[in-house]
């Protein structure tokens, strides 16, 4: 996670970064986003430009380049360089955000992730 900034009055100046809960930022991605929504998934090597607006319940998909000041609508499924709406998530399908399972595989105490039959 990067803030973004910008070059004022002859100095950097970082700007304030604000990031919902349950936002999972795979590995190798780089986050410049002005504000991040609440349920977001940004899969692995996603690079997400300066100012960007990812509002909630948003999927970026595996490798995904978000040019800077893009809006990602909510309910969406955002994949490419640069970064489409390739599909919507049915309002309904909020459950597959859930992060439980996986944060019972971090931490000081991790859990083996339950089987299901």
């Amino acid at each position: 996670l990067r803030p973004p900034g910008r070059q004022y009055k002859g100095a950097f100046t970082h700007m304030g970064q604000r990031l919902g809960d349950h936002v999972f930022v795979g590995e190798g991605s780089v986050v410049q986003a002005a504000i991040v929504g609440s349920h977001v998934h940004i899969g692995a090597g996603c690079v997400v430009g300066e100012f960007c607006i990812i509002k909630e319940y948003s999927k970026l998909l595996d490798g995904t380049v978000l040019p800077p000041f893009t809006v990602v609508p909510s309910f969406s499924i955002v994949a490419g360089q640069p970064g489409r709406v390739v599909g919507e998530l049915p309002e309904g399908s909020h459950d597959e955000f859930e992060l439980r399972e996986l944060y019972k595989t971090v931490g000081n105490n991790p859990q083996p992730p339950a089987q299901t039959a």
